[in-house]
């Protein structure tokens, strides 16, 4: 029999598989995706996600492709309770700091479409569908699995590294040493997605109704597509929720009808907040429901695979050619884990309220509401450990990095379209090389890195232009200087003084683990 080799092999072709697999056939790594469906699902699952995660989509994908799979929030999320009356409006039409609105509802179906041809315009990238995962086996210097295909056929196949991208029942995580957190948080939800055909409005268009006789969320499906989520209550079945005729009777409220609308997917979701404690072990890596899973009060899902993808696959790409050492990948777990637990338990947070189905509590919620005495909303979290520059004076490390609209050599778009996409050393009107050793810019160039001078007036072709004054604005606000952004655009460290530039290099290489060969002269 014989094996095919690959660097990678990623298990699992959703979103997540998708994106880490582009990331590193963009490297040019030979990555060997299997996914034991024959085809896409086909079908609406996730329908939201954030700025940063349209900006990591951007890195693979057009931008025209994305604003036809995606719309933006055109106005507020509203929380309303059982009489209809409005208890909190959450503005979702906001821009994000990432280039994209801080909020964007998609069909996945459509979305995955545009990540497969990505995915497959890479040469490295072998797509292997309808094969199923049946062994892995660790060594010291590789992986190795078999899968087989519907027609019994078994496929031998080695890796350096295998990312298991799966789902809830992964066939990698159940391969590899692990154990679990179970916040024993469980919600069962009747998920209903239809297709208008005629047009509706909804007023609002996105809407929680914490109703304790069914709590219910409305809400944009995607472009041409409306979604439903609606809570079973105590002594109701999954199986009669099943039944298409429960979903029209729940849809009658809204007019509703099979006259006027096409019922595209009706499915009992169980909401559970859980996490794997390890996410990597040795050669084998867990990314999206793989790793972790959470109710969708925060809309973080997809959200949150796309950042492990986003996260693991530079540190991959520094490993697999040389520069740093294998313990690199150790961050992925510091690094992510907390993040993910944060917007877990704000999920949670949220949830319990939505939730609430006793009528004397759901009064108090509403007053609390009403009233204005409801304690704050969980902060979204930033990037707290891991490969990270820490001083005393924190500045914007961990935080996301600006993307606005600047022009460079000739050409006018977002900065990662013109500008590039990995290490950035950037700076305001100045060259940040004149701060620093020639030893430090060797290093910095061996990781990829790129040094970035914008201005707001038209200089030397290597400068960057801030078109819409974005990025003077973004440097004066935050008292900064200088700065140094990751591959997965979340800052590595920022100074008010330029001079002390340096000191943020010196961190950054001690924070890599870089092998001595790797900056050694040429």
């Amino acid at each position: 029999m014989k094996t095919l080799e690959y660097d990678v092999i990623v298990i699992g072709y959703g979103p997540v598989g998708k994106l880490v697999s582009s990331l590193l056939g963009k490297k040019g790594w030979k990555v060997g995706v299997f996914e034991k469906f024959e085809k896409s699902y086909g079908l609406p699952r996730a329908v939201k996600y954030d700025h940063e995660v349209t900006r990591a989509i951007q890195t693979i994908a057009p931008v025209e492709g994305i604003k036809k799979v995606s719309v933006k929030v055109p106005d507020n999320y509203v929380w309303s309770n059982g009489e209809g009356k409005t208890l909190l409006e959450i503005d979702w039409s906001q821009d994000g700091i990432s280039g994209w609105p801080a909020d964007m509802l998609f069909n996945q179906a459509a979305l995955e479409e545009l990540m497969d041809q990505s995915c497959k315009s890479f040469s490295t990238v072998d797509v292997r569908l309808g094969c199923q995962g049946i062994y892995l086996n660790e060594y010291a210097d590789r992986v190795d699995a078999l899968f087989k295909t519907k027609e019994g056929e078994v496929i031998s196949a080695k890796a350096k590294y295998v990312i298991g991208c799966d789902g809830a029942n992964s066939f990698v995580r159940e391969n590899m040493e692990h154990t679990m957190t179970d916040l024993g948080f469980y919600n069962d939800f009747l998920v209903v997605d239809i297709i208008p055909k005629e047009e509706m409005k909804f007023e609002p268009m996105n809407q929680q109704i914490c109703d304790p006789k069914r709590p219910t969320t409305k809400a944009s499906g995607g472009p041409g597509r409306r979604r439903w989520e609606f809570m079973l209550l105590p002594g109701e079945t999954k199986e009669e929720f099943q039944d298409e005729a429960v979903s029209w009777e729940l849809l009658k409220p809204w007019n509703i009808t099979p006259d006027n609308a096409i019922l595209e997917r009706n499915t009992v979701y169980t909401f559970k907040a859980k996490w794997v404690n390890e996410w990597r072990k040795g050669r084998l890596i867990l990314a999206g429901d793989a790793a972790h899973l959470t109710p969708p009060f925060m809309g973080q899902g997809l959200s949150s695979g796309i950042r492990d993808a986003n996260n693991i696959a530079w540190k991959l790409d520094h490993v697999l050619n040389g520069i740093a050492e294998d313990s690199l990948l150790d961050t992925y777990t510091d690094e992510r884990k907390p993040h993910m637990i944060k917007l877990i338990e704000a999920a949670i947070y949220l949830g319990k309220m939505i939730c609430t189905t006793d009528e004397e509590e759901a009064k108090k919620r509403d007053e609390a509401f009403l009233t204005g005495n409801f304690p704050p909303f969980p902060d979204f979290p930033i990037i707290t450990d891991g490969i990270l520059y820490k001083s005393v004076e924190s500045g914007l490390t961990g935080q996301l990095s600006l993307q606005s609209v600047v022009k460079y050599k000739g050409e006018t778009d977002l900065y990662d379209n013109v500008v590039g996409h990995g290490w950035m050393v950037m700076g305001w009107k100045q060259d940040l090389k004149q701060y620093l050793s020639d030893e430090q810019i060797q290093f910095l160039e061996s990781i990829g890195a790129k040094f970035v001078t914008i201005t707001n007036n038209a200089g030397s072709a290597e400068e960057v232009i801030d078109v819409e004054g974005n990025y003077e604005n973004y440097f004066k606000n935050n008292n900064i200087e200088a700065l140094v952004v990751r591959p997965d655009f979340n800052i590595f460290g920022s100074v008010s003084q330029a001079k002390e530039l340096p000191n943020v290099i010196e961190s950054l290489k001690s924070s890599l683990g870089l092998k001595v060969s790797a900056v050694s002269p040429i």
